[in-house]
């Protein structure tokens, strides 16, 4: 995992920035590149780079310039590309020679020959931008399943529009020539479903991001620069109806495939643990593979010694397979430093309190390995959050039109923090006066387009797939920056290409079957990840089979006071009304869903904009 930064502008113009000057921007993402930098200004386009290096030391420099008889292609990217051998084999066999046995090198190859369409045979995760020397085009791209974040503005300056791209906002705000100002349609939304971005949409008004498999190419030659395409790489693929038991014999095949994949490295890789099933099979599938294995586990400090925790169950599973295990515990005191500095640094608020225990998580392994293993993916692949899919079969029930319209407003009502009705009060006279605009919607937009592109909304495949447009590239997205806050690389192998294949093909139809033990409904007996349980039930112990399902509980509810104040931050009073100030200010803890969006914002105001 890296940091990548750049800008791009009209080949007749010159940036406004100086190489110096996109070093210094570049280096705003130190953290995600610790082991070394590089960049390359070229009058009308610069790259900056930081590097963490995991796989071929010395040959995986970046930007880095392809070689041989193809088109010159500069790249700059961040990610692994897990078939890159399998490519490279492919591309050697048409005349490609390699120089080193880095993944980069293979990747601005397959680029330099293939173009973009060469992205749909990658196997990875990444975000990257490429710069074409003779055609004078710049691609940018994100894979398929969003597990990288990447960002663009198009920048005003004295000499003319430039494109600004980099992997974390704040490298883009820190452009000179960047006006930065919060998006208030995208922060009432954040109150509603606290998230950093609305499909394209983010925080920062004329900041992008680019959305999951999202390929831009730009066209350099003009007078000015110029979008000539966006376009998605597909990962669609109709069940094939088949058997529980040659469903689960594939997806034991695919997951432990994975595994192996996403533990390719030549420094030592690590795995989260949280003792739940996901976690554990991760953690069991690498340690055959690496008798060394580290694992590493968060919690409260008061729950290290309570049966049924996290950290008690990823203890148990620890000692049971033999894992060099590790645990990092949290007190109010740390999670609210914590937080503050996540706020403070990342240029961004918070969307979770999750978010402080995965970069505590980062700062324990960090001296022991630079890249982790995680279990997020497996619940939007298999069907794992019981409440919401028993609440989304009710939906089907109940619903004689499945449109997309009337499914985004289940989504917002179902699983929102704040009632849509309310967010307005929650905002002073002057502030939507200034900024608020009825009619603007990113929630929604998100929404409708997640459903009316999920296919048929009177399956549970659909909805599914709205889970990953909408909640599996905002758990990567958080997974990622919490992480590299301290340098440490998250490896997902459940968000995988193949592992999405074999879900795909199984089908939601495994998630319910008659007289096995799960949740009643007109379709049958729902048993969340049946296929998943079934396919590792020799490794699964019977108390992690039948645990509930967590993700690093922290008891913020209780913890949030002690920050209400950021609600009379200078900013903050100029954008909260006086009554959402006073029940944030005296009782946080009691309305901790309300609390936390607006608390968050709170203090990204002021730390941006203050």
């Amino acid at each position: 995992m890296c940091g990548v930064f750049g800008v791009a502008t009209a080949r007749g113009r010159k940036l406004s920035l100086g190489a110096q000057s996109c070093v210094a921007l570049g280096e705003l993402l130190a953290h995600r590149g610790p082991d070394g930098a590089g960049s390359m200004h070229f009058g009308h386009v610069a790259l900056a780079h930081r590097r963490l290096a995991l796989l071929d030391l010395d040959g995986g420099a970046q930007p880095y310039r392809s070689t041989g008889p193809t088109q010159r292609v500069i790249l700059a990217w961040n990610g692994e590309i897990y078939n890159h051998l399998e490519i490279r084999r492919e591309l050697a066999a048409a005349g490609a020679v390699f120089q080193t046995r880095s993944d980069t090198e293979t990747l601005a190859m397959l680029l330099s020959m293939r173009g973009t369409a060469g992205l749909t045979s990658v196997r990875g995760m990444y975000a990257l931008a490429a710069w074409f020397v003779e055609s004078d085009e710049l691609v940018l791209a994100r894979d398929p399943l969003g597990i990288i974040p990447f960002f663009h503005a198009e920048v005003s300056t004295p000499a003319g529009c430039e494109l600004a791209f980099a992997s974390e906002p704040k490298a883009i705000v820190a452009h000179p020539h960047f006006r930065a100002e919060p998006d208030f349609a995208s922060m009432a939304s954040f109150l509603e479903m606290p998230r950093r971005t609305f499909g394209a949409r983010t925080l920062y008004k004329g900041l992008r991001a680019l959305e999951a498999g999202e390929v831009r190419r730009y066209a350099l030659a003009g007078e000015r620069i110029r979008c000539m395409e966006s376009t998605r790489i597909a990962t669609s693929t109709v069940p094939a109806p088949c058997s529980l038991a040659d469903a689960a014999w594939r997806v034991r095949e695919s997951v432990t495939a994975s595994v192996e994949a996403h533990m390719a490295a030549d420094t030592p890789v690590c795995a989260l643990l949280s003792g739940g099933i996901d976690s554990t099979i991760i953690a069991s599938v690498a340690r055959t593979l690496q008798p060394s294995l580290r694992t590493f586990a968060a919690g409260a400090e008061d729950d290290a010694a309570r049966p049924g925790s996290d950290l008690h169950t990823a203890r148990h599973v620890a000692r049971m397979l033999g894992t060099q295990h590790h645990e990092t515990l949290i007190g109010g005191e740390l999670f609210a430093l914590t937080w503050e500095r996540l706020v403070s640094e990342g240029g961004h608020p918070l969307c979770t309190p999750n978010e402080v225990a995965i970069a505590l998580l980062a700062d324990a392994v960090s001296p022991h390995a630079k890249a982790a293993l995680t279990g997020e993916g497996a619940d939007e692949l298999f069907g794992g959050y019981g409440a919401p899919l028993e609440a989304t079969l009710g939906w089907i029930d109940a619903t004689p039109a499945h449109d997309a319209a009337s499914a985004a407003d289940f989504y917002r009502t179902a699983f929102g923090w704040a009632p849509r009705v309310l967010v307005p009060e929650l905002f002073g006279r002057d502030a939507i006066a200034r900024f608020g605009a009825t009619d603007d919607d990113p929630l929604a937009d998100l929404l409708v387009d997640a459903c009316r592109d999920a296919g048929d909304l009177s399956t549970i495949d659909a909805h599914l797939a709205v889970q990953r447009r909408v909640n599996l590239v905002h758990l990567l997205e958080r997974l990622n920056l919490s992480l590299m806050r301290g340098s440490v690389e998250g490896r997902v192998p459940f968000a995988d290409v193949r592992v999405l294949d074999t879900a795909l093909r199984a089908g939601g139809a495994h998630l319910f079957n008659e007289g096995e033990g799960g949740v009643a409904t007109t379709t049958g007996t729902m048993v969340t990840k049946r296929v998943l349980r079934r396919a590792f039930a020799d490794v699964l112990p019977q108390e992690i089979l039948m645990r509930p399902k967590a993700s690093f509980p922290l008891p913020f509810e209780s913890w949030i006071s002690a920050q209400s104040h950021w609600i009379n931050g200078p900013v903050a009073r100029e954008v909260f009304s006086p009554a959402a100030r006073e029940l944030v200010r005296t009782q946080a803890a009691q309305h901790w869903r309300l609390a936390w969006p607006v608390l968050n914002l709170s203090r990204w105001l002021d730390a941006a904009f203050g």
